[in-house]
């Protein structure tokens, strides 16, 4: 197991000097954490964040790696860092806290304060991931349908299809989406819509039949 543990650093040291990266770091920490070697792992997600600010999948993973180790403010902190004017390739302040316009990063820390128990605050960051509006669809898609999936949670049902609607407006074959909006027709008693909604969920993705 060491051997293989030593020739998968080799591996990863030599990605990181042939350039590939943020990729490269996060899954060199990884390696690292699974290892037990956590500090290392802290200055590996360090060293990746300050070579490529803009890559928001390796900022999700440090702080979920600090969450993994029982430091919620720490994973927090690395949020805000991410999310400063500046730190991201996208960055630009809203009124209020400064935040990026980086949908999967506030996604990611939206759904980090989810997991926290901080269900607001985490609305507050999926509506905001949504309503960029721009860049990937994906990642607009799936900040509506978490932010939906929030408020049928909270029984506010009309503000629950709203985002749902947002959502496939994007991304009109979106499954989950199509699911979401059918859950929150059917809260409002609007049956028919409902099914036909749920069709359409189950015609783009069988296994929600």
């Amino acid at each position: 197991r060491a051997g293989r543990l030593e020739a998968a650093r080799a591996a990863y040291r030599s990605a990181v000097r042939h350039g590939c990266g943020a990729p490269a770091f996060v899954g060199w920490a990884l390696l690292e954490e699974e290892a037990g070697e956590h500090g290392e792992a802290a200055g590996l997600f360090s060293r990746g964040a300050d070579l490529e600010p803009e890559h928001a999948p390796l900022h999700n993973a440090h702080a979920a790696f600090a969450e993994r180790r029982g430091d919620t403010d720490g994973a927090r902190s690395i949020f805000r860092a991410a999310c400063r004017p500046g730190a991201c390739g996208q960055a630009r302040s809203f009124v209020g806290p400064d935040l990026s316009r980086c949908s999967a990063l506030l996604h990611g820390w939206g759904q980090f304060e989810q997991r926290a128990g901080y269900e607001r605050r985490a609305a507050v960051l999926f509506e905001r991931a949504a309503r960029l509006g721009r860049g990937c669809a994906d990642d607009c898609a799936r900040a509506w349908h978490a932010l939906g999936s929030v408020r049928l949670r909270q029984r506010r049902w009309d503000d629950a299809l709203e985002a749902f609607e947002r959502g496939l407006a994007g991304s009109p074959r979106s499954s989950p989406l199509l699911l979401g909006a059918g859950l929150a027709r059917a809260s409002l008693q609007q049956h028919e819509p409902a099914r036909e909604l749920f069709r359409r969920a189950v015609a783009e993705e069988p296994r929600h039949g």
